[in-house]
This record gives C-alpha cells, sequence and structure tokens, in this order.
C-alpha cells in the first residue's frame, strides 16, 4: 500500500524536518516540493494499521505544522 502524505512545516525547519522524515520506518522517498506544501513523503506500508504509524509519527515532529494524506490505489484490469 502506497501514502503520500503532504506535509507543511514551519518556515525554516525545511532541513531538521527532511533529515527527520527520512529516518521514519516507512518512507521511502521525500519530496520537497513548491506550492502549497513543503514536502511530499512517500509511504510504501503493508497496510491502513501501517499507514497510520506512519502519519502518526511524521505529525509528531515538532515543526510539521499540517499534513493530508491521499491512499494510492491498485487498478485492476
Amino acid at each position: 500500500m502506497k501514502g503520500f502524505i503532504m506535509i507543511n512545516v514551519g518556515p525554516g525547519t525545511e532541513k531538521a524536518v527532511f533529515d527527520t522524515l527520512i529516518r521514519i520506518k516507512g518512507i521511502t522517498e521525500v519530496v520537497p516540493v513548491y506550492g502549497e506544501r513543503d514536502f511530499i513523503a512517500i509511504a510504501d506500508v503493508e497496510g491502513i494499521s501501517d499507514l497510520n504509524r506512519t502519519v502518526m509519527e511524521v505529525r509528531e515532529i515538532e515543526d510539521v505544522t499540517n499534513t493530508q494524506t491521499i491512499l494510492g490505489m491498485e487498478l485492476k484490469f
């Protein structure tokens, strides 16, 4: 299961938050972005409970001010 966690952080805290995000179990990539969000973290986990744990760990980072998570879907043809 993939989850895309869009993250906002406090001004000037980007480096510290990035360094913390890349150490979280389940997060496979952290992409700094321009626009309304500061980062998109890609989580690749076994199930919804693992994604929940990962998102909660992101939200516990001191300088994270907001998150929004989008679940990836699997297309079956």
